[in-house]
């Protein structure tokens, strides 16, 4: 009887471990421990992956939940469930990690600044995420290329792919505004007056649309427009459309000229018995001060050699005097112009009279 009885509690003990082993061995096994998805799929728990065993597969919130999540439940980004069989016994359960990639990350209005349209391109645009493409409707249709010319006023939608499983998301819509900011253009060179007041300033450059000013071609800050221009300086344009600003600048040097100096006032006198011998006179010689070549003569008679101002004075005649002749002076840009006069007088020759006589009496009366 005793022998009996081991015996019996031996094969009890066998038949208990053997069909714990055959419970444990039908529970379900999860090979991949974070399963992702694309939102676009609206993935379910009847989406997740575990391996049955032969005793089904269930599935939890937590590890030691009792609550059965529907196949239909909707799976959360960043939640973790839990798989179990039917007999919701297997003890320590596997754990999934879902991770669900949605529509990339950007801004949805985005402008893009250009110096020419025909720079603003699909590339130009900006967002975040696993093999972003472009495309020109919300679903559906084929991804734009690159170097597609994007158009002003429209809207582009993005997705991006699951790096994991290849299907891609649902789509960033981005409303787009290109801005064409042309580089400006003006004259490379621009002199003004050594002289003149107020003293100028940025204010006075001059280039086409609204202008920023920078001292170099790389430069960060604009130059307020009250900056005094120094002679020689190199001056760095763009063109200013907000928000946009032009990428290429124009190059501008600044020269100040020296003032416009035509001397002063001369005259000159010429015996009219020397009109026919003298014949020319350089109106030029006639000034005085530092008159600046390269001026133009006007007058009541024709000059040659330009600033010299040779003029033939055979006709001249005293009657006819004076003879007014302005020299001005405007080859300085930026300067006013400066002008002065040569006066030509001819004057009669100088008069003794005539030959005369006096009788004196040798008794006669003194003469006073």
């Amino acid at each position: 009887m005793c022998l009996y009885s081991r015996k019996s509690l031996f094969l009890a003990l066998l038949l208990l471990i053997v069909g714990s082993i055959d419970t444990f061995s039908q529970c379900p096994t999860v090979t991949t421990a974070t399963q992702t998805f694309c939102d676009i799929q609206a993935p379910t728990v009847g989406n997740l992956v575990a391996t049955n065993n032969g005793n089904g597969i269930r599935w939890y919130a937590t590890a030691d939940s009792t609550t059965l999540l529907s196949s239909s439940t909707g799976l959360v980004n960043g939640e973790d469930y839990y798989a179990d069989d039917n007999s919701g016994t297997c003890g320590t359960r596997q754990r999934v990690d879902v991770i669900i990639y949605r529509a990339p990350t950007g801004l949805n209005f985005q402008g893009v600044c250009v110096d020419d349209p025909m720079e603003a391109t699909i590339a130009d645009l900006v967002a975040n995420g696993n093999d972003v493409r472009w495309y020109s409707v919300q679903n559906g249709g084929a991804s734009l290329p690159p170097s597609t010319l994007l158009m002003d006023n429209t809207i582009y939608y993005a997705d991006q792919s699951n790096p994991f499983t290849g299907c891609r998301t649902s789509r960033l819509s981005v409303f787009v505004n290109v801005g064409v900011v042309p580089v400006p253009v003006g004259n490379a060179i621009q002199e003004f007056c050594a002289d003149q007041q107020p003293v100028p300033t940025i204010a006075d450059l001059v280039a086409s649309g609204n202008n920023n000013w920078y001292n170099t071609i790389s430069s960060a800050l604009p130059l307020d427009p009250s900056t005094p221009l120094v002679d020689g300086a190199n001056y760095f344009a763009t063109t200013v459309d907000p928000p946009c600003e032009s990428v290429e600048r124009l190059e501008v040097t600044v020269v100040f000229n020296m003032p416009n100096d035509a001397g002063s006032n001369g005259s000159i006198e010429i015996c009219e018995p020397d009109v026919i011998t003298t014949q020319t006179v350089n109106l030029f010689n006639g000034l005085n001060g530092t008159p600046m070549s390269g001026g133009i003569w006007t007058g009541p008679l024709p000059t040659a050699n330009g600033s010299t101002g040779t003029v033939n004075i055979t006709t001249m005649t005293v009657a006819g005097s004076p003879y007014v002749f302005t020299y001005t002076v405007d080859a300085s840009v930026g300067c006013a112009q400066s002008s002065a006069t040569v006066t030509i007088n001819i004057i009669p020759p100088p008069n003794a009279g005539t030959n005369g006589s006096v009788n004196l009496c040798g008794n006669g009366s003194p003469v006073d």
